[in-house]
């Protein structure tokens, strides 16, 4: 604790917490015989954008030279060669501690401890451009990829643990040990926390929210499914009058901070939590004006169109969008 302690002594937390994102990434400390730590990271020419980002927000902070080019022999890819841009630090006190933090026994180990006080939603997203991948199919998305293959199971299971008490993300282990987000929900709440901050030239790691309303018809008959524990004697008067919520739920989440706070709410934890094993299905008609909105907020949300009922009776009974008590977030 007294290195870390030591280290925000002499950095500012911001700028540790953009080098844990970092290190958690592509970052690493060059570590050699007989010499002092450098701090180092490189990315291919495609994301120099990305690198030269990189660098201009920490420069201030460490001793870092501009990025250099970079041509390099390998055979592994069809042109024979790989182009990169690479920046490494010369030496400073600040490496000596990320290395006694971060390399305790020379290899590479994950500093919980540090993690605990620096990890925000920007070293998330650090991480995330450096590591991650958005897995697209066609025009929507299947699963989010973090490369932690050079962890250890251990360490993953405990960043699984330490991202569900930080963000609320419930990260699972694949069988390449890296860490995935399946289902649009978590997906979406995943890259709205993480929006901000991320570099323009990362845009294929984004969610690009294209929201056209295809044609309906007047009215559509569907099927709806609701807890069985709801009493309803008319379905379709009693659903569409839920439905009647729709343009004030879709109001409140144009706003991405209320989106990222509704993600966390109880409300829409017990939306995700319904199951159709312990629910009723209602065939009822909807209304065109009632489908466009839900159409909308099925693509922004990423949930099911009875899901989105259910989220109209939660609103009604209590609308978790008003509450002035933030803990109930």
């Amino acid at each position: 604790m007294n290195l870390i302690n030591n280290l925000l002594s002499i950095l500012p937390k911001e700028i540790v917490s953009l080098l844990t994102g970092k290190l958690l990434g592509d970052a690493n400390l060059n570590l050699q015989k007989g010499k002092r730590p450098r701090f180092y990271f490189s990315h291919s020419i495609h994301d120099k954008q990305w690198a030269f980002h990189c660098y201009d927000r920490v420069k201030t902070f460490l001793p870092l030279p501009p990025p250099k080019y970079s041509k390099i022999t390998d055979d592994r890819v069809g042109q024979g060669f790989t182009k990169k841009y690479y920046i490494q630090s010369k030496t400073c006190p600040a490496n000596d501690l990320l290395k006694e933090i971060w390399y305790p026994n020379n290899k590479k180990t994950i500093p919980f401890e540090l993690l605990e006080k620096t990890i925000n939603t920007e070293a998330l997203a650090w991480w995330y451009q450096d590591d991650g991948h958005l897995k697209r199919k066609l025009s929507t998305y299947e699963k989010i990829v973090i490369s932690t293959d050079s962890f250890s199971k251990d360490e993953n299971l405990k960043l699984i643990q330490l991202l569900s008490n930080k963000f609320q993300l419930h990260f699972l282990l694949d069988g390449q040990n890296r860490l995935v987000l399946y289902n649009k929900p978590p997906i979406n709440y995943f890259l709205f926390l993480v929006e901000p901050y991320i570099h323009q030239s990362m845009s294929r790691k984004t969610l690009a929210i294209q929201l056209p309303i295809p044609p309906q018809p007047l009215h559509k008959r569907t099927t709806v499914y609701l807890p069985s524990s709801i009493d309803i004697k008319h379905p379709t008067k009693y659903i569409n009058s839920l439905l009647e919520s729709l343009p004030h739920i879709q109001k409140e989440l144009t706003s991405r901070d209320n989106l990222v706070k509704f993600y966390k709410s109880v409300d829409f934890q017990r939306v995700l939590a319904t199951r159709k094993n312990n629910t009723k299905g209602y065939q009822i008609r909807i209304n065109q004006a009632s489908l466009n909105k839900m159409h909308f907020i099925r693509k922004l949300l990423g949930i099911t169109n009875s899901q989105i009922v259910w989220l109209c009776y939660l609103y009604e009974q209590k609308s978790p969008f008003n509450r002035q008590n933030s803990q109930n977030w």
